[in-house]
């Protein structure tokens, strides 16, 4: 999850560069070629944040949902009643912060392809 959260985290800078480019360039082509790196950086970290999406199981893992068994979640565990309910609430919201991020992102390309003039 850490090396999934540092990707994001680059890719988000490589976004925000890439928008600082856009909006500095004046040649329609070299805007183009831009935009159309914006928009593969955005899809790559859509696919980062979909493989970060995945439910979390009780005992901390990534799975298919809520993984109860014997001795999963109990006190004294170190699962997700012990200690670990913190560390996923401080992921949760660096996640939502980066899809904030990211729809900002999403908005600012709209609104570039928008002033963009026709060919």
């Amino acid at each position: 999850m850490d090396s999934q959260m540092s990707q994001m985290q680059s890719n988000m800078t490589k976004m925000r560069s890439q928008m600082d480019e856009i909006h500095a360039t004046a040649d329609p082509i070299e805007r183009q070629k831009l935009m159309q790196s914006h928009m593969q950086t955005m899809q790559e970290c859509m696919a980062t944040m979909r493989t970060m999406s995945k439910p979390m199981k009780m005992d901390g893992g990534q799975g298919n949902g809520m993984a109860m068994g014997p001795g999963k979640g109990m006190q004294g565990d170190k699962g997700m009643m012990g200690g670990d309910m913190m560390q996923h609430h401080q992921m949760m919201e660096k996640r939502m912060g980066m899809m904030q991020m990211m729809m900002d992102q999403m908005l600012q390309h709209q609104q570039a392809m928008e002033s963009t003039p026709a060919k």
